[in-house]
């Protein structure tokens, strides 16, 4: 498949971080690992359900318990934000960039937008919907240490030898409202932007999830592309609509992940589908961005790069 056109999107990080005044601490108990983190101020704790299948059987985990719990452990998390030190790691990517010789690309990956780094690590959404709508005092007191330190950090990335940075994100219309990206999304994927963009770097964030409320406001990034962009049956945004919506963004495509589970036949047909509405087919990218069944992987990834090196010169022409 590689001599197909098949290529990696092989990540990295180009900084370190660590916390001097955090202990943390790790335990595990059966199927669940705890993590601790104990600061001069308190301490908080994470839970994870571990030895799960996702791409690689009992390799997964998940989060089931964040450290924010009640409004009085945000404190807590805002210290462990402020006492992190970002340093630069550039030999990293040096070493993907000469072992990968050409056969793909390596992107770089930043943090989560402050929002977004709340709900899917601090706090997750249920517990997010409930502080904010009560405490949006705390909310914005933590968004705003998140935003100092990242300046930090997207600074260090934007002197390493990087050409693709990724800015987060797992958006999703559904969870995050028009208001919330409008407020807390959009003028940091911009602020990150122009530091990622002076010196030359391209800009993506990863959106995987449905998109339709959001994509006039999408439009207002200074992103280069929208990576994982996912279309239907998953996403809710067909191809053209976000075509029209974004212009000449690229649309780095996340293949819907349930088109895996279907036979051989109908993976190529939906591959075939989706090439004939890319048509003519630029500045777009099919990739696989999200974790697929082991039981699945290997037939799709087979299916679509045929339909893809039969069907997807450039320009695509498919009666």
């Amino acid at each position: 498949m590689r001599n197909m056109g098949l290529g990696l999107d092989v990540r990295c990080r180009v900084y370190k971080s660590y916390t001097p005044n955090v202990r943390v601490e790790s335990k595990t108990v059966g199927d669940y690992t705890y993590m601790v983190y104990r600061t001069p101020i308190g301490e908080v704790y994470s839970k994870y359900r571990i030895g799960l299948s996702f791409q690689f059987k009992g390799q997964g985990s998940w989060m089931v318990e964040h450290p924010i719990k009640e409004v009085e452990d945000i404190d807590i998390v805002k210290f462990i934000v402020e006492d992190t030190v970002y340093e630069p790691q550039y030999d990293v990517y040096e070493q993907l960039e000469e072992e990968l010789e050409g056969d793909g690309v390596v992107t770089v990956g930043g943090d989560y937008t402050p929002l977004m780094k709340i709900i899917v690590n601090f706090m997750g959404f249920r517990n997010f919907a409930l502080i904010q709508m009560k405490h949006t005092d705390k909310i914005d007191e933590l968004i705003k240490a998140l935003d100092e330190k990242y300046v930090e950090m997207y600074s260090i990335i934007a002197k390493s030898p990087a050409r693709i940075v990724r800015i987060g994100d797992n958006i999703d219309g559904k969870m995050i409202s028009p208001k919330l990206f409008e407020k807390y999304c959009l003028p940091y994927y911009n602020k990150y932007a122009e530091i990622l963009k002076k010196p030359g770097k391209y800009v993506i964030s990863h959106m995987d999830g449905r998109l339709k409320t959001l994509k006039d406001l999408i439009a207002k990034t200074k992103l280069d592309a929208i990576e994982a962009f996912t279309p239907p049956p998953m996403g809710d945004l067909p191809v053209a609509e976000a075509r029209k919506a974004w212009g000449n963004k690229v649309i780095w495509m996340n293949f819907p992940e349930e088109v895996f589970l279907r036979s051989r036949e109908e993976i190529e047909l939906y591959t075939k589908n989706l090439l004939k509405e890319m048509a003519p087919g630029f500045r777009y990218i099919i990739s696989i961005t999200e974790d697929i069944h082991p039981d699945h992987f290997k037939k799709g990834i087979e299916a679509i790069t045929r339909v893809v090196w039969d069907y997807g010169s450039l320009p695509i022409q498919i009666e």
